[in-house]
């Protein structure tokens, strides 16, 4: 504790009345919280399940549990806390009560893109709803794409809000929407998905119905922390109040300054009105001011932004000091600007970089930061364009190059190339570049030439049915103008964009594939899908704007320089940040018959008139706050055009330019770029046993996120667990099902796995799968022992990772616990990891709940009676053993080492990547 100031130590204390933390930037709010974690655990013998911590990104979450484990001590289990992003915390809620759901056992979660086309796929149902015509009329929008795009937004944001629009029925549009999201949902349920705006109104559902499963988490749940509160919406705000109940053990931290998530629904209303929830005297607020990251001058460079502008009182008043240890002898806060030209701008921004790394001012160019507005402006490409001629790598991931690359031409053209029918599209300028770059292959790769013939052919005759997009593609890798595009052997991020953009890719085609339920193409329905994919869909996803890879733990690679857009830059730091679109100004962008049905929807905290000004004064506060020791803005100054924007007059003219004297380059002494610290989480099935199988496969699908084709057999596997694990639930409640109930169950599942992989099993097989878990259900079930957990989680923390487990039974018997895993191959095939698998596990467990585990059992469903059941040996030296084999394995991916040594060649029968390997070797 000695190592916190008094603010965060009164903030660590205080955990028996709601809590308000306001937290400036840098001021130590997720240190604090870590220590506030640990402080409950160690201090107060709180157990982990009792508390919830979440937060606003994945990212976050994982540094949150990164530095949880490290601060509470290793191997201590975490599992059972309610840690991670607010939406991954509603998850779990529904998933432990889902029978009180609309949504049923494997359900899928919709990503953005996957919405948008869910929408698209129903767009007639939604223009069948009385007032669709007038109220896309009022939004100006035609086609079905932009109506669909439309439509997901309203939706979001009345599912976010957490509304009830039908008291405003006497508006047309609000009606209209109404009937929109009622048959949304509807419809949603229907295929079992959901989204994730309603991911959130469905837990809250569950818990506002449903007073017994309140209660119950009620009772699990003592502490609530709430991290980056201003970036919360309404219906995530009643989620957390609705679970603290009387007790009020909740804090919240967060900055209102830095709330710029208005677009997503978020509200500083929470924050600022957050005391108003609780009872005069039965409330604390703790200021967190000293700011750790920022030298003295970017700190009151801040504070002076925000003085200077008139915000009449809807912002809690601060004073930041910083408390950063003097390092830089010369001004922190500089312009560089010219009077003339962009080109001239351009230089002189270069010529200042160039001159920071001849005097080793820094020694990474990853020490600077640029951040825009928006990083898909034309001046900023230019500039980005301007420095990468100069020799200086940008990393850029947003800027809305993904379809301009040239390993994605290449992919693109390959279909083009293959399917006779796409003929019509070349006439559009981009196809035209992406097929021509494939004819120009063909004339040097006679194999590629030759083997793109003969699908054309195939798909030009109409007389066959042919392989999906995804699998189409796929059978081009084994060539060598293919392979060319892929290294596996480069890691970073800019060296290696192009394996990193055609996994991407690879996952677009593949959703594709999923979205229009395409295991095959029919004959008869080639052209037609053909029309769709290139006519429309394509299209769409390079309008869209698809963003190149983003490593969760590398916000900046080495050796290249960050243009990042402020949204983007929010919880990041760096020691020299250069911050452009000065000639932005509140209102630079403004749609009003938008804006009004928003005002209509949302019950609007500040003035209407004022929004746009408080947004935009908070996003450049969170641009200025990201600078350790240097802050830069830059513009070009034309005489006759007010740039910067007059909302920067009174801080900018005070300003030198870095030409100036005043600024001493000399005397500038700079941090360098620190990564946060961010473990990698290995299971051992994900990712220790498929490492020991071929290292390569796993660096294609962990490292380069390649889909992985999903098999008959992988299906089958996946069905015949999803209905063990609900019977074995049922067991644990004590609830007896019928045959014919399990049999439903059965079907059920089938079906939902059936239109979530377009994959058909065989009749026999699927009359396999229901009577082995007939057999177990009557035969073994109940002479198993007392279920203690089903699905049980496991989460440890070594040193340089977090290891994950989940265990499908856990039994009690005789006073003793034992542990048991389904497998539905047979035995023999992978016995040896099956029971190390076993092993890992009951170390974990034996960590979590502080007792032996006496008993590991391996069942093998589709096995007979006198192989079905093998026990495993569980004797300590050999689990140790085990556990050194996972850590040695661990310590070898944590290093990188991907070179392929032993190779298990069963794992090469289904593998999607055989035939590049054959080339390959």
């Amino acid at each position: 504790m000695d190592k916190f100031n008094e603010n965060q130590k009164k903030v660590i204390e205080t955990i028996d009345a709601p809590l308000l933390v306001i937290a400036g930037p840098g001021s130590g709010k997720t240190r604090t919280l870590v220590e506030r974690v640990s402080y409950l655990i160690n201090k107060k013998n709180i157990k982990a399940e009792n508390i919830l911590l979440a937060t606003f990104t994945e990212k976050a979450s994982k540094e949150l549990i990164t530095r949880i484990s490290m601060n509470i001590g290793l191997g201590i289990d975490i599992s059972d806390m309610y840690i991670g992003t607010i939406h991954s915390i509603c998850l779990r809620i529904i998933d432990e009560n889902i029978e009180y759901s609309y949504l049923k056992r494997n359900y899928k979660v919709l990503d953005d893109l996957e919405q948008k086309f869910f929408i698209y796929k129903n767009m007639k149902k939604f223009l069948n709803i009385e007032g669709s015509l007038e109220f896309f009329e009022f939004l100006e929008k035609v086609k079905y794409w932009d109506r669909a795009v439309e439509l997901k937004k309203w939706i979001d944001r009345i599912n976010e809000e957490g509304i009830d629009i039908a008291e405003k029925i006497g508006d047309k549009r609000l009606n209209y929407l109404k009937k929109v999201n009622n048959l949304y949902k509807d419809l949603l349920f229907q295929e079992n998905v959901v989204d994730f705006s309603n991911i959130q109104f469905e837990c809250y559902r569950i818990l506002s119905e449903n007073i017994e499963v309140l209660k119950e988490i009620r009772k699990k749940i003592n502490y609530i922390m709430i991290d980056e509160y201003q970036d919360t919406n309404l219906i995530q705000e009643k989620i957390f109040l609705l679970i603290t109940g009387e007790k009020n053990n909740i804090c919240v931290v967060g900055d209102d300054d830095q709330g710029i998530y208005r677009f997503r629904g978020a509200t500083v209303k929470n924050i600022l009105n957050f005391e108003q929830k609780f009872e005069k005297g039965n409330f604390k607020k703790i200021e967190l001011n000293i700011n750790y990251r920022s030298n003295r001058d970017i700190v009151d460079f801040c504070n002076k932004w925000t003085d200077c502008l008139y915000w009449d009182g809807w912002r809690y008043k601060k004073e930041l000091v910083s408390g950063k240890e003097i390092k830089n002898k010369t001004l922190g806060v500089v312009k560089i600007s010219v009077k003339t030209s962009e080109n001239d701008l351009k230089e002189k921004i270069y010529k200042f970089i160039n001159k920071l790394k001849t005097t080793n001012k820094i020694q990474d160019y990853n020490q600077i930061a640029f951040l825009f507005k928006s990083v898909r402006n034309k001046k900023v490409l230019r500039l980005m364009e301007y420095l990468e001629n100069k020799g200086i790598k940008v990393y850029s991931p947003r800027s809305n190059m993904f379809f301009s690359r040239e390993e994605i031409k290449f992919c693109v053209g390959i279909l083009l190339c293959v399917f006779y029918q796409s003929k019509p599209f070349l006439k559009n300028t981009y196809y035209r570049e992406c097929f021509d770059k494939v004819v120009k292959e063909m004339e040097t790769d006679l194999e590629f030439r030759e083997y793109i013939k003969k699908m054309r052919n195939k798909t030009k005759s109409l007389n066959y049915d042919v392989e999906n997009f995804f699998k189409i593609l796929y059978s081009f890798i084994r060539f060598k103008s293919f392979r060319k595009y892929l290294d596996l052997k480069e890691d970073h991020i800019l060296e290696n964009r192009k394996t990193y953009n055609i996994g991407i890719f690879f996952n677009l085609v593949n959703k594709f594939d999923r979205i229009c339920e395409l295991e095959r193409i029919k004959k008869e329905d080639i052209a037609r899908v053909v029309n769709y994919f290139f006519g429309n869909h394509l299209i769409y996803l390079k309008n869209s704007g698809i963003s190149e890879y983003e490593d969760i733990k590398e916000d900046a690679p080495k050796n290249s320089i960050s243009f990042l857009t402020f949204h983007q830059s929010k919880g990041l730091e760096f020691p020299i940040v250069i911050v452009g679109s000065l000639e932005s100004g509140p209102r630079f962008i403004m749609n009003e018959k938008q804006e009004n049905l928003e005002f209509e929807i949302m019950e609007e905290f500040e003035p209407k008139e004022r929004i746009k000004e408080f947004d935009f004064w908070r996003v450049y506060y969170t641009a200025f706050s990201r600078a350790q020791n240097l802050l830069a803005l830059t513009c070009v100054e034309y005489p006759k055009i007010p740039i910067p924007n007059f909302a920067f007059q009174k801080v900018y003219n005070e300003l030198s330019d870095i030409s100036q004297e005043e600024f001493e380059l000399s005397k500038l002494n700079l941090d360098s770029y620190e990564e946060k610290t961010i473990k990698e989480s290995f299971s051992f099935t994900r990712h220790i046993n498929l490492y020991n199988k071929c290292p390569r496969l796993y660096k294609l699908v962990n490292k380069y996120k390649f889909p992985e084709l999903k098999t008959e057999e992988l299906i089958y596997g996946e069905l015949v667990h999803i209905c063990l694990e609900e019977v074995n639930k049922m067991g644990k409640n004590n609830k007896k099902l019928s045959i014919q109930e399990v049999k439903d169950k059965y079907t059920k599942f089938y079906n939902d796995l059936q239109k979530r992989y377009n994959i058909n099993l065989e009749d026999k097989l699927l009359k396999l799968g229901m009577e082995n878990i007939l057999d177990y259900y009557i035969n073994y079930l109940d002479e198993l022992g007392k279920i203690k957990g089903v699905e049980e989680r496991i989460i440890l923390s070594d040193e340089k990772y977090i290891i994950e487990g989940i265990v499908d039974l856990v039994i009690e018997k005789d006073g003793k616990l034992g542990i048991i895993d389904f497998k539905t191959g047979k035995l023999n095939e992978y016995t040896k990891e099956y029971e190390e698998q076993i092993q890992i596990y009951a170390y974990l467990l034996e960590k979590k709940y502080s007792k032996k585990i006496s008993k590991g059992i391996i069942i093998y469903i589709n096995e007979c009676k006198d192989k079905k059941i093998i026990d495993v040996d569980l004797n300590e030296e050999l689990i140790l053993k085990t556990m050194d084999k996972f850590k040695r394995t661990a310590n070898k991916i944590v290093n990188r080492e991907y070179e392929t040594g032993y190779l298990d060649k069963r794992a090469c029968e289904y593998c999607n990547f055989r035939n590049y390997c054959k080339s390959y070797l």
